[in-house]
């Protein structure tokens, strides 16, 4: 009798341990910026289109596709890493009326679900902070799992005035349009153990 209470306790805990590497997520927290981008780009006095990037930002993923109540995919970007093109530009994008960098030097997206639509299509859900101001957002993405990478890819719109981005004169749309598209390709490396 007692062989076979030892024998169901090991196979129970074999069972628990096999289960428990099955559905165990994946941390991702190396970006791999030679292989990732952040763009946004919008229009300027109502018809220069312009295109920037993030040169620095952070990614800190745990992701299982079978568990996916688990999972999270959290992004910091550093604002006065924004290079848009112009010199110019750049520089008023540092100041109070745009990403006041002094006081809010970065920007946070931190997911609350993550849902399946289709094939390494995923629904995110998730608040979006920049200037201290957050505020709801969802959008598609691309989800993708490569041996010791994950990568994600996607984009969605904001409305700059949401979160108080080109303050006094540059509130008028006719200088720079209210829609600004984000657009993103990231490669993050699996955590080192």
């Amino acid at each position: 009798m007692y062989k076979l209470k030892l024998v169901v306790f090991t196979l129970f805990l074999f069972s628990t341990s096999m289960f428990t590497a099955v559905t165990h997520s994946k941390l991702y927290d190396q970006v791999v910026l030679q292989d990732s981008k952040i763009e946004f780009s919008g229009v300027q006095n109502r018809k220069t289109e312009f295109t920037g990037h993030f040169k620095e930002f952070e990614v800190s993923a745990d992701f299982n596709a079978e568990d996916l109540d688990a999972s999270y995919i959290n992004v910091m970007i550093e604002l006065g890493s924004a290079e848009s093109g112009s010199s110019k530009r750049d520089t008023k994008l540092k100041k109070g009326n745009w990403f006041d960098i002094d006081n809010t030097p970065r920007s946070y997206f931190k997911s609350e679900s993550i849902k399946a639509i289709s094939e390494d299509v995923y629904q995110i859900q998730g608040e979006l902070e920049i200037k201290g101001i957050t505020k709801p957002y969802s959008f598609k993405l691309q989800i993708r799992e490569l041996v010791d990478l994950l990568k994600l890819s996607g984009n969605f719109t904001i409305n700059r005035l949401d979160f108080d981005l080109g303050l006094g004169a540059w509130k008028n749309p006719d200088w720079v349009k209210h829609e600004v598209e984000v657009e993103f390709d990231i490669t993050v490396k699996k955590q080192k153990e």
